[in-house]
């Protein structure tokens, strides 16, 4: 059923844009950096507009097909690409942590200016920057899907691995690195995941390269996990209306740890959605059982 749904979407071209921006890192350095985005009405919409945080992997595409229902309804969408990912180029000392990528959004959103209603979404590793997002920018709605949850999950195991991997990474010349990590090491990681060798382009997690590899690797050890404890506290605080959406078989996120989570959050109702369409909406969507709907009411 789901792929019969996703094969009648014709979905339009993503609007790109480039924006220098200029931030500062861990170390007090300061990047100039050309940020790609997308921006579907850069002229603006009277009806609002929908910021997009992608996962790892991930990009502007993570939210394509929700993207094709907002042009449909006249919202504007802007899908910030994180560094390090093939849209944004990565750059010199780069460490991937929570207080750059804040501090890079932020860049990108300021030069923006974006006026009138705001939705944040994040999707699976962007909901942590999502999530921080929203509780200084003061949004309208915040939507997570997939979220990370508040410990380390199967995604992320065993920690050791990705430990050595980042190491060895670091060790190797960069392009012997890259091709290791590229054509053998990566899809370990992911041994949840249903591949047919050892390679990560057998995968079904995206990977063009070596570098994009590493990106994912250090992006996940990043993670704040149970720090976010302070973003979910300073939301129960707010009139900010919340969304949390996930499938009833995630690959990479343990259902009980996002059950975990969600009860740190206050005034959510949940819904189940079985064989929803819902779950289409998701550029790396699959076929599920059901999915989880938690909504602040």
């Amino acid at each position: 059923m789901q792929k019969r749904f996703l094969s009648k979407i014709t979905i339009r071209a993503p609007k790109l844009y480039e924006k220098l921006v200029k931030f500062e890192t861990e170390k007090g350095n300061f990047v100039d950096l050309k940020a790609v985005y997308e921006d579907s009405l850069p002229t603006s919409s009277s009806q609002g507009t929908v910021i997009g945080f992608h996962g790892s992997p991930g990009s502007h595409k993570d939210f394509k097909y929700i993207r094709h229902r907002l042009d449909d309804m006249g919202i504007r969408f802007i899908g910030i690409n994180y560094p390090g990912f093939k849209q944004t180029d990565a750059y010199p000392g780069q460490r991937f942590t929570n207080l750059e990528r804040q501090r890079y959004s932020d860049a990108v959103l300021d030069e923006l200016d974006i006026q009138g209603k705001i939705i944040i979404m994040g999707h699976s590793r962007g909901c942590e920057n999502a999530l921080i997002t929203t509780t200084y920018r003061n949004p309208h709605g915040l939507v997570m899907i997939n979220p990370t949850g508040l410990r380390i999950h199967k995604g992320s195991r065993p920690k050791g691995k990705l430990e050595g991997l980042n190491y060895m990474h670091k060790q190797l010349p960069k392009r012997v690195g890259d091709i290791i990590l590229f054509n053998y090491e990566f899809s370990f990681l992911f041994f949840s995941i249903d591949c047919s060798s050892s390679s990560i382009k057998n995968c079904r997690i995206q990977i063009q390269d070596g570098q994009e590899a590493m990106a994912v690797i250090r992006t996940i050890q990043k993670c704040d996990l149970e720090k976010q404890m302070e973003s979910i506290l300073k939301l129960n605080e707010m009139s900010t209306k919340v969304m949390i959406t996930f499938g009833g078989n995630d690959h990479l996120i343990e259902k009980e740890i996002i059950f975990e989570a969600l009860q740190n959050y206050q005034g959510l109702k949940h819904f189940v959605s079985f064989y929803s369409n819902m779950t289409s909406l998701v550029a790396h969507a699959r076929r599920v059982p059901r999915v989880e709907l938690f909504v602040f009411v």
